[in-house]
């Protein structure tokens, strides 16, 4: 315990970068409030003065990397005026970080939400602060489209870049037929956003028509 005591005060940098290694290699099972203290080499109690719970340590870590994906794109579109080249800037980053090896930890996330409360809850926390995100881009783009509308765009582009890192994301050889992927999918979400007609509901247009 001596050691512990003279040890330099321990800063949640350290403890996410070592949750983080967990999560690589181990997933979900491997990653325990106890289990990082000791990669970090710190006490429980010391650990928890930074992060209290299994919880509240899964939330820091996607948070950090989510917080760190909006800052850098930030500084890349900060100084574009037009909408549209703003959210054009954006598809191009999202898409190339599909390549990195951080992305891995989403998919672990994604992996283990199925059967974890707590991954689960980060991730329903991560992507509902993305779509919001997203969805004040297009409304950007498009004053006249309702926020519900915008939402269910942003949601539906989310699942498409994000779900475009299975097949050509980091560490992933695809298919000769899958290797222009990205190009349909930067095209695809481009054009949805914008299209600046909403479509009204079937139910809708079928009352009118009957009227």
């Amino acid at each position: 315990m001596a050691a512990l005591a003279n040890r330099p005060k321990t800063t949640l940098e350290e403890i996410l970068d070592a949750a983080e290694s967990l999560l690589k290699r181990r997933g979900s099972e491997g990653l325990s409030v106890r289990a990082v203290a000791h990669a970090v080499g710190i006490s429980v109690g010391n650990l928890q003065y930074h992060v209290p719970t299994r919880a509240k340590l899964l939330d820091a870590v996607f948070s950090r990397r989510a917080d760190e994906f909006r800052s850098s794109l930030l500084g890349k579109v900060e100084k574009i005026d037009d909408p549209r080249d703003r959210f054009e800037t954006l598809v191009d980053f999202w898409l190339a970080s599909q390549h990195k090896a951080d992305q891995v930890l989403f998919w672990h996330l994604w992996a283990i939400s199925a059967h974890d409360v707590d991954a689960s809850r980060t991730m329903a926390t991560v992507y509902r602060e993305t779509v919001d995100f997203i969805a004040d881009l297009l409304r950007e783009m498009n004053p006249k489209l309702s926020l519900s509308s915008a939402k269910r765009r942003a949601a539906l582009i989310v699942s498409m870049v994000e779900g475009s890192g299975l097949f050509v994301g980091h560490g992933r050889r695809p298919d000769r037929g899958l290797a222009s992927l990205q190009v349909e999918v930067k095209n695809s979400v481009m054009e949805m956003a914008g299209r600046k007609v909403e479509m009204k509901s079937r139910s809708r247009r079928m009352g009118k028509a009957a009227q």
